[in-house]
């Protein structure tokens, strides 16, 4: 899992839930930067074969695709070697080979909220600033269920 900064509630409450430990080892911080999230990917990729990941999940689909540049330059094929999913849906995940499985935001909602937002708060009327929105698997090409020993 490559992370933005830290690792955030929600994940770990869902890891939890389905009775899965965290593995710190696991969790890589790869911020929205190009270089950081493609490090925090080969770090992970240059585990021993044993030990490194079947999946990775990217915090955005920025990271996931610059986890493919780290796939390619170590060898890795996708989805056989590894799967990977994205969180947003932006433009190119649909066109990236093989296509990239993510999570769709609904952005036109968030705009629209945000919008709302800045009026309240011209007008001293804010009464909520946190927000949960409704998000969408899109699967793709990018997943498949890890082989199996």
């Amino acid at each position: 899992m490559i992370i933005s900064k830290k690792m955030s509630a929600a994940p770990m409450a869902a890891l939890q839930k389905n009775g899965i430990s965290a593995d710190p080892h696991l969790i890589k911080v790869g911020d929205y930067a190009s270089d950081k999230a493609y490090k925090a990917a080969c770090d992970l990729l240059e585990m021993r074969e044993q030990d490194r990941p079947t999946a990775i999940f990217a915090f955005n689909d920025l990271g996931a695709i610059n986890v493919y540049r780290a796939a390619r330059q170590h060898d890795i094929s996708l989805p056989e070697q590894l799967s990977i999913i994205g969180f947003d849906d932006v433009y190119p995940a649909a066109s990236m080979c093989p296509s990239l499985t993510t999570i769709r935001q609904p952005f036109d909602l968030i705009a629209r909220q945000c919008i709302d937002l800045i009026l309240e708060a011209r007008e001293g009327k804010v009464e909520q600033n946190y927000f949960i929105f409704p998000t969408q698997l899109v699967e793709r090409e990018s997943c498949v269920s890890p082989a199996r020993p």
